[in-house]
């Protein structure tokens, strides 16, 4: 069997774990695959969690994408067949009935719903400049629309990101959750101090002075807020390929 086709047991397979200028290896369903090339495989370690040199055939059935991820690389080998680690239906009988059903409900409900609060962020800022620009009642009305909207849909995200967490990545706490974890429920908190500020003043905006701008301060701080989590939660969930 050629070099590049060869077959690994688990100790040949840990020399190659990415580290001092070694390649990278991972094996996954019997395939030991080259991700020496890969950004994502920096020094030999996936996303802060995963290493190289090890069967991950486990760790990757948890891992929100698919595994045509690791087609794009070479196979330069398989595993020995009596080293293999096999995914045992155990762990897909731990998830709900509906995950285990359709597995884009385990992936996709969070990426999806984040765009919510992201969107009425950006929109409270962007239609709040307008309105310190034009003045106009629609763009004011709209400030406050956005701030309700966030309030209820920032939740939602919230719930979904706690199940992503749990069922893709096992409430490992890497950076990106730590830094989501800390900075969505401020998020939600914006939105909903600046609902509860208009409800008590509907006049906070339109009155002018000292209430106003630190009312708008208030809003415009939701942007840096939402853009770090957004961040982060795109690299965890969406990262860069080469």
């Amino acid at each position: 069997m050629p070099e590049e086709q060869r077959i690994f047991t688990l100790d040949e397979l840990a020399r190659y774990d990415g580290k001092d200028g070694r390649p990278a290896y991972v094996a996954y369903k019997g395939k030991v695959v080259d991700v020496t090339g890969s950004k994502l495989w920096k020094a030999g370690r996936h996303m802060n969690r995963h290493d190289a040199g090890l069967d991950l055939t486990v760790d990757f059935s948890q891992a929100p994408h698919d595994e045509d991820r690791l087609a794009r690389y070479p196979q330069v080998g398989v595993v020995a067949v009596e080293c293999a680690v096999e995914r045992k239906d155990g762990h897909d009988q731990e998830l709900p009935w509906l995950l285990r059903k359709s597995p884009f409900f385990r992936r996709h409900p969070h990426p999806m719903t984040v765009h919510f609060p992201i969107a009425f962020a950006t929109g409270a800022v962007m239609f709040l400049a307008l309105y310190l620009v034009t003045g106009a009642d629609l763009c004011e009305a709209a400030v406050h629309a956005m701030n309700i909207a966030g309030v209820l849909f920032t939740p939602v995200a919230i719930v979904t990101g706690f199940f992503t967490w749990k069922y893709n990545y096992a409430l490992n706490f890497m950076t990106p959750v730590k830094v989501k974890l800390l900075l969505s429920p401020v998020l939600l908190l914006q939105f909903a101090a600046a609902v509860i500020w208009w409800m008590v003043n509907p006049a906070v905006l339109s009155g002018g002075g000292a209430g106003a701008s630190r009312f708008a301060l208030l809003v415009a701080s939701m942007l840096p807020v939402m853009g770090v989590v957004g961040w982060f939660g795109a690299g965890l969930t969406f990262p860069t390929h080469e």
